[in-house]
Parts: structure tokens; C-alpha cells; sequence
């Protein structure tokens, strides 16, 4: 270790010295070391992305530790974009906010409570790291007598620093419902010490106020109680510690930085992007877009290794919102073609030795950012033209205010930050309401935040008919479709009951399969199962009541009948998905990677990295793959052993996938070896047959097949060859020569347009003859014809014609035609090639689409734009006519 202190007098450590000694620290105190899990938390839909290190944890914290785990320790990839000081258009602004960081974290499951997590933070802060202990500040619960008597007597911090806030500050709660507790946070005065007396209890500029030079760095959360729907506290049975340490925060202190831009996790960053761009780096306003798009590549970065993918809706639209931003901000330094991509050898250097994922999809990674840069590039433009268009309709309406729905509209779906909406505004004469656009914005958040809060309702005790105190379910249905069962709990919710048993064949939803359906009966009561879907590790059936009354006396014992003929289909499809994505990775190559998938009774969808479409040649090899393994009619061989074991005799594990420490191996063959636990065939002849559906993009660098098995196949081939058959009979041919048919007629079309267009021509070249002879005027020798025309005569369809033949015909002339069809208003200018030194038929209608809030442009010869306010032809007639007799002067 270097023996250099910084300004503070702190010993100096690297990031990756900073991030293993926490680690040694707890591990000597009998910690567990845990990995991160994935960013992305792929078994838990209540959650967008993970942000903070207890989410991995969460079972245990709801009365779920099948593993035993007593005490433990991490570093945890997190990632937030809403929520208290992690807004995203705040990131990049100051010092020490992100979207992506680590959070450092030691817990305790029953085991240890406030004293050691007390001391022993205490002892890593000041006798590890040496941070000075008249910098540090501890906060606690206001009525958390016991932490600031730990604090006084188990630590020498001074008396004065240990102060009390309410709920706000230091009271956490997991969501509405479920575990929480007081927790005491350590501060850090990043100030002028001479200056601290005096501020640093102030509620409003000190500790836990709005003054930055008080950091928080650490937080011990002690979960001692659970939050009831009706927000009563109930005592925990055991309580639990949750710590969390900024990772960031306090690598910034013990570089002595003051900025966690200027530490060295991302500094080499922040210096690649200057020296790529030539723009220097400013630790000030000016050097807020070397910020961010450092902050931003990172948490993209981590969040497409582990499996997400930019996107509409949910996790992808978070990426893509923070993608936007990046590339918004690299214009601001000079950069008009994708450049963020390039920035990844760089983070692969500074974070791939703690988190390999990055090195393994290092191209990947690059290949989506770079296709989203390009897709954002285009939007941008769009969204200037509706800019233009917006304030153009300001104007019309007689306005001088921008709304603030389409500020907002620009902003969610352009990304157009509202300081370039109220720049564009200002240069227009108008302004923005921003009161209007706040509120939009909050309403997004509100969004946001209910999407990705946990509803730990169903975890809980309270809403349910607590029949038995168990808290699991024995799962016997890779065995069993049938089986006598003991109700453990149900609960109404609306027309749906929920019900969970002691033992199930339902498979419950997990892992891509869909969650069973079938039947539950006692002697009083029959239910249908709709579906079943897991909380901790309880199987619960969503049922429809279709016969009896429900009560606690008559559901306790029930028998349990899985829907056989679903269960049949979805197995064969659950088993076709392996063998496709064997198949896929011996078609194109190793890159490919599960990104997600969906199986069920009716067919299946996969998800997969893969740059390009597949080709026809492409398509047809893997479903021949498949179907030959089907033929072979390989044993399906299914075993249960340790993680490691598996790993090393070859199973593929599923990316993003989170497995314990035993696992479920299937094994078809030769061609597939996977860990799954989902239901499956016995022999892969049961699959019966394999057909490809469709191939598609999902995202950049994301493919989708869609396919069939067994029965569904067999009637879809039935149905495309009834197709067939009819068709050849309507063409009367034999199904072999449809295609050979199907040439000569379009041929045959093919010359009859053209016969068709000659004529329509014939007729346009006619009728503008008779326009120009019975309306056209002049004007010094120069045609001038202004004038609405007649859909009938003129159909659109015939408008490019039309312009061809004015053109044409005028010579020293000059036309302007309108028309309205369907609501829309048509304009068209043509102008004569002696009149085009005088008048240019693109800039007659850039001139006059205006007064119609319309679109267009064209040529010096000819020129079209359209307008929705077909209302608005008369004013751009009068204004034709006035604007061309000023042109010919």
C-alpha cells in the first residue's frame, strides 16, 4: 500500500485496495463472502434494477434463510434513477451522485445486532482507514436509546457528534409493507473545519441537511420490526442488520479528491473522453458532460452485461433514457456520430478485474450502445422538426407559451432535455411553461416509483387466512400430477382467491415456464386454477371459485389435479427452447446468449444476442438441428448436484440466471446441457416436431424467435398446406408450380400498370391542357395559374403527373394548385423552365406550407407539401396569387 496521505492526512488506497480490504475486514469477523447478483434482477419483476445491496437478500429479511446464512459481505453493482437525490437529470451535476454505483455492505441474519455493526464500523473508518475522527458524524432515531449508548460506550467518537432525527433520516422500511428499523448513518465534513462548530447541527445546512460539505457515507439499518398494511409496527421474530457503504463516496475521501469524478474509478474515464473529443476537462459547470457521460456509460455498461437491453417500456426505457442523455451531452462536445461505444476498453480496464462479466460481453456491450447512438442520432432530428412544429401551432393559436405536456413529450420522447426546449423557445420569441412541465414530470416519477416499488403484502401475514404457520411449499410435480394437499393460507383479492398449500405439482411460474393450471377440490368446494406464481418460496394458486362457498372450515384439506394436457404442451416446448438455443450456438457461433424467454402451452418465444437476421438458409439449419435431435429420441437425463460439479462437467448456465449452491442439470443427448428448473420432457421424441414461426429484432443486438411443437405444429403445417392446396386449385395448377404461376401473373400485372399509367397520363396531359387554356392568366408575358382542383379529376395518386406535365407545358409559367381528400389538405407548385430564373417552385411552397402548418419541398421545377388543416386553403390561395404576382414583379 502507498505510505502518501492526502489533504485530510488518510493513508492512500486504490479503489480496488478500498474495495478487497472491506471485504478481509468482515470475512476475519466470520462473513460470508457473497457476489454481487446481476443489476438486473431477473427473478424479481417487482424490481427494475437493483438498487441496493440487501435486494439479493430480501428472502432472508421476510423469514427465508434455507441456507443458514448468519452473516455476510459484498460489494453490490446497484443502479437508480429516481428517487431521493438520484433524479437522472441531476446526475453529473455535482460531485457524488450516479446512476450506477457499488455498494459496499455487511449484514447480519439474526445473528449480531447494534453493537458490533456499531464497533466495528467505527474500528474499519478510523483504525483501518484511518479516517479522522473529528471529520466523522453519527446519526440515529430519536428514540434509539441503545445506539447512542453503543455509540458512547463502545466507541471514542465525541459525545457532541451523535445526533437524532426523525423517520425522514433515520427510520428505513423496505416499501409500504414489510421489514424495517431505526438505523444510525455515519457523516463525513469534507469542509473547513474552523468553520464546523457553528453549522454542523443545523437541521437545515448541517448533518443530514442541504449542505454538501456533510457526506454520508455509511448506514446501518437495525430491522427489527415489520410495517403493517394498516401501518402498525409488529416486532420481527429476529432481528437483522443492513448496512450499506457508498462505495464512491468514500473512495473520494481516502484519495482526498472531494469529488468522486476525480477518483480513480473515474478518472481514467473522464480523460479518455477528453483526449477522444479535445474538449478538456472542467471540474466545474463546463465539465458536467465529461460527468456524465462517464456516470452514464457505466451504469449502461452493467446493466446490458447483466442482461438488459434498451428498450420502450420498463427496464429497457430506463436505458434508453440514460443512453439519450450520454449522447445529448457528447454533442456538447463537438460529437455528431456515435462515440460513447468507444469509450468501454477504458471502464473494461478501471472495473474488470472485481467484475468480469464486462471483459466477457466487452463487444456485445459496445455493439448495443453503438446501434442505439445511431437510432438516438435519428430521433434527435425528429424531435427538432416537431419542435418546429409545435411552436409553429404556438403561434397559429395566437400563444406565446409552450405547453408544458409538450415540453415533456420532446422530452420523454425525444430526449430533449428542457433547457434545449426552452433555448429553442427563446429563439422563437415564445417561452416555456415550466410549472406545467414539472408536473408531468412528477406524474413520470410517480410512475416509476410505483412500478418499482416491492409489494411485500403477499409476504406477510396480514390480509391472509393463516391456516398452518408454514411458510414454504413442498413442489412435487416433476413427479406427480395429482396429490392430496393441506391449505396453508388463502386470501381474496377482487374475484380471484389466492391459495397456497403445504405440497403442489403446480409448477410455479419461474425461469421463462409459465405457472400451471388446473383444479383444486374438496368434498364442498371445486376451483379452477388460473395460475401459480411464487412469494419466497410459497407456491400460490390463483383460482376462480367454481362451485361452494369458501371458509376456513371447508378448504383445509384439498386434492390438487394439474391441468395434464397444458402441463404436456408447455414441457414440450420448455424442452424445444434448449435444443434451439444448442442449435443457434452451433448455426452462428458462441456469441449467442439467452436474453430471455417465454414458454407455454400454445408455443415459445426466445430472446438472444445476435448482431444481424438470421438468413432463410440460416433459419431452415437450426430448425433442421432441432428436429433431428427430435428423431434421434435422445433420453432427456435430469440429475440434481453441485453448482461447481455441474460448471465443471460443461452445463451451461443461463445468463442473468441466480442458482444455490445445488442445482437441476438437463441433459439431452450430446447436443444440450443446461441448468434448469423447469418441467420437461422425458425423451426428446416427445417433442413430436419443431417449427420456426417468425425471427425478429426486439432491441438492438437482440433477436426473438417464435416457434411451435407437437400438435400446435402439426396443425399449423396442416393449415399453411390447406392453404396451399386451395390456392392451386383457384390457379389451377399443382402446388409445385404456384410459385412459376404466381410470376407469370405478376408479369402480366406488371404490363397492365404499365398500360394503365399510359392512359392515365394521356388523360392528366389532356386535362392540363384544358386548365391552362381555361385559367391560367398573364402577367407580362408569364402564365400564372393559381387555382383548387378536383379530386376526382386529379386523384393523388395522379398528382406527380400532373406536376411533370405543368412543368413541362408552361414554359414562362408559373402554377400553384390545392386540393383537399380525406381531410388533408394537398398543395402543389410547378413552374416552367423560362420562369425558374424569376420563381423556384421549392421556395414558393417552403413559403406558403407555412401559413398551412404544413410539410414539404421539392425542386426549382416542381415542389408538394401537405397540412392537416385543410380549413386553412382559402388563406393560402389569396396568399399564392398576391405572393407570385410580388415574384414576377
Amino acid at each position: 500500500m502507498s505510505k502518501s496521505v492526502n489533504k485530510w492526512g488518510i493513508p492512500h488506497l486504490t479503489g480496488k485496495e478500498i474495495r478487497q480490504s472491506f471485504i478481509d475486514f468482515f470475512r476475519e469477523r466470520g462473513h460470508t463472502f457473497v457476489p454481487s447478483s446481476p443489476v438486473v434482477p431477473h427473478d424479481d419483476p417487482t424490481l427494475l434494477f437493483i438498487n441496493s445491496g440487501m435486494n439479493q437478500f430480501k428472502s432472508i429479511f421476510l423469514g427465508d434463510n434455507r441456507l443458514g446464512l448468519k452473516r455476510a459481505v459484498n460489494s453490490q453493482k446497484c443502479l437508480r434513477v429516481s428517487g431521493k437525490h438520484n433524479d437522472l437529470d441531476e446526475v453529473g451535476r455535482d460531485t457524488y451522485h450516479h446512476t450506477f454505483f457499488e455498494m459496499l455492505g455487511n449484514w447480519s441474519f439474526g445473528d449480531y445486532y447494534k453493537k458490533e455493526a456499531i464497533r466495528w464500523s467505527w474500528e474499519l473508518l478510523t483504525e483501518v482507514w484511518k479516517l479522522p475522527k473529528d471529520r466523522l458524524f453519527a446519526t440515529i432515531y430519536n428514540d434509539d436509546d441503545e445506539a447512542e449508548a453503543i455509540w458512547k460506550n463502545e466507541t471514542d467518537i465525541s459525545h457532541d457528534r451523535i445526533m437524532r432525527f426523525g423517520e425522514k433520516s433515520n427510520f428505513w422500511e423496505m416499501g409500504d409493507v414489510g421489514p424495517c428499523g431505526p438505523c444510525t448513518e455515519i457523516h463525513f465534513d469534507m469542509g473547513d473545519l474552523s468553520t464546523q462548530a457553528a453549522t454542523f447541527s443545523d437541521p437545515v445546512l448541517g448533518v443530514n441537511g442541504t449542505n454538501a460539505r456533510y457526506i454520508e457515507i455509511w448506514n446501518n439499518v437495525f430491522m427489527q420490526y415489520e410495517r403493517l398494511q394498516n401501518r402498525d409496527l409488529k416486532p420481527l421474530v429476529a432481528k437483522h442488520v443492513d448496512t450499506g457503504m457508498g462505495f464512491e463516496r468514500v473512495l473520494s475521501i481516502i484519495q482526498g479528491t472531494g469529488s468522486n469524478y476525480e477518483t480513480d474509478v473515474f478518472r481514467p474515464l473522464i480523460d479518455r473522453i477528453a483526449d477522444t473529443t479535445g474538449v478538456p476537462y472542467d471540474q466545474g459547470s463546463k465539465g458536467t458532460p465529461h460527468r456524465v457521460i462517464a456516470d452514464h456509460l457505466r451504469a449502461l455498461a452493467f446493466a446490458i452485461a447483466d442482461g438488459a437491453t434498451p428498450g420502450n417500456e420498463g427496464r429497457g426505457y430506463v436505458l434508453r433514457r440514460i443512453l439519450r442523455r450520454a449522447s445529448r451531452f457528447s454533442q456538447e462536445l463537438n460529437q455528431k456520430e456515435p462515440f460513447i461505444y468507444k469509450l468501454l476498453p477504458t471502464l473494461v480496464d478501471v472495473m474488470g478485474d472485481a467484475f468480469p462479466e464486462l471483459a466477457q460481453r466487452q463487444d456485445y456491450i459496445a455493439q448495443v450502445i453503438q446501434a442505439e447512438e445511431e437510432r438516438f442520432m435519428r430521433t434527435l432530428r425528429d424531435g427538432l422538426t416537431r419542435f418546429a412544429k409545435i411552436a409553429a401551432e404556438t403561434r397559429a393559436n395566437n400563444r406565446s407559451v409552450i405547453p408544458g405536456s409538450e415540453a415533456f413529450l420532446l422530452y420523454d420522447t425525444y430526449g430533449f432535455p428542457v433547457d434545449l426546449t426552452g433555448v429553442l423557445a427563446e429563439e422563437q420569441g415564445l417561452s416555456l411553461d415550466q410549472a406545467g412541465f414539472a408536473a408531468a414530470m412528477e406524474e413520470q416519477r410517480e410512475r416509476a416509483r410505483s412500478a418499482a416499488k416491492f409489494d411485500a403484502s403477499l409476504a406477510a401475514d396480514e390480509g391472509w387466512v393463516v391456516l398452518l404457520p408454514q411458510k414454504d411449499t413442498k413442489f412435487v410435480g416433476y413427479q406427480e400430477l395429482t396429490t392430496d394437499a393441506k391449505v396453508t393460507r388463502y386470501r381474496e383479492l377482487g374475484d380471484d382467491i389466492l391459495i397456497c398449500l403445504d405440497r403442489s405439482p403446480f409448477y410455479a411460474e419461474s425461469g421463462g415456464q409459465v405457472g400451471d393450471t388446473g383444479w383444486l377440490k374438496s368434498d364442498d368446494l371445486e376451483l379452477r386454477v388460473t395460475n401459480t406464481f411464487k412469494i419466497l418460496e410459497m407456491h400460490v394458486h390463483r383460482c376462480s371459485l367454481i362451485s361452494g362457498l369458501l371458509s376456513p372450515d371447508k378448504i383445509k384439506h384439498v386434492h390438487a389435479k394439474v391441468d395434464q394436457a397444458s402441463r404436456t404442451a408447455t414441457v414440450r416446448n420448455h424442452s424445444a427452447t434448449h435444443l434451439l438455443h444448442a442449435a443457434l450456438r452451433k448455426v452462428l457461433g458462441p456469441h449467442v446468449q439467452q436474453q430471455g424467454s417465454r414458454v407455454a402451452p400454445e408455443g415459445l418465444r426466445f430472446d438472444f444476442t445476435q448482431p444481424r437476421a438470421l438468413t432463410e438458409e440460416e433459419q431452415a439449419t437450426v430448425e433442421s438441428l432441432v428436429n433431428a435431435e427430435i428423431l434421434a429420441n435422445h433420453g432427456i437425463a435430469i440429475a440434481e448436484k453441485g453448482l461447481d460439479e455441474a460448471k465443471r462437467d460443461g452445463a451451461a448456465a443461463l445468463f442473468g440466471e441466480k442458482y444455490g449452491d445445488r442445482v437441476r442439470t438437463i441433459k439431452m443427448g450430446e447436443f444440450s446441457y443446461e441448468l434448469c428448473g423447469g418441467t420437461h420432457a422425458e425423451a426428446t421424441g416427445q417433442i413430436g416436431l419443431f417449427r420456426i414461426v417468425s425471427e425478429t429484432s426486439i432491441a438492438a443486438g437482440i433477436r426473438r424467435i417464435e416457434a411451435v411443437t407437437g400438435l400446435v405444429a402439426l396443425a399449423q403445417s396442416r393449415q399453411q398446406a390447406n392453404t396451399l392446396n386451395n390456392l392451386a386449385r383457384s390457379l389451377k395448377v399443382k402446388p409445385e408450380d404456384i410459385e412459376h404461376k404466381v410470376g407469370e401473373l405478376t408479369e402480366r400485372l406488371r404490363g397492365y400498370d404499365k398500360e394503365l399509367k399510359a392512359i392515365r397520363l394521356e388523360q392528366v396531359n389532356h386535362r392540363v391542357d384544358a386548365l391552362i387554356a381555361q385559367d391560367a392568366k398573364s402577367i407580362g408575358g408569364t402564365l400564372f395559374l393559381v387555382k383548387k382542383i378536383d379530386a376526382a379529376a386529379f386523384p393523388r395518386d395522379t398528382h406527380q403527373v400532373l406536376l411533370d406535365s405543368l412543368a413541362s407545358k408552361l414554359g414562362n409559367g408559373v402554377a400553384f394548385l390545392t386540393q383537399v381528400e380525406d381531410g388533408n389538405l394537398s398543395l402543389m407548385a410547378a413552374v416552367g423552365a423560362e420562369a425558374r430564373s424569376k420563381i423556384k417552385a421549392g421556395d414558393l411552397i417552403k413559403e406558403l406550407s407555412k401559413l398551412a402548418d404544413g410539410r414539404g419541398g421539392g425542386r426549382p421545377d416542381k415542389a408538394q407539401a401537405g397540412s392537416k388543416f385543410p380549413e386553412k386553403e382559402p388563406l393560402v390561395l389569396a396568399a399564392a396569387g398576391d405572393l407570385i404576382t410580388k415574384l414576377l414583379g
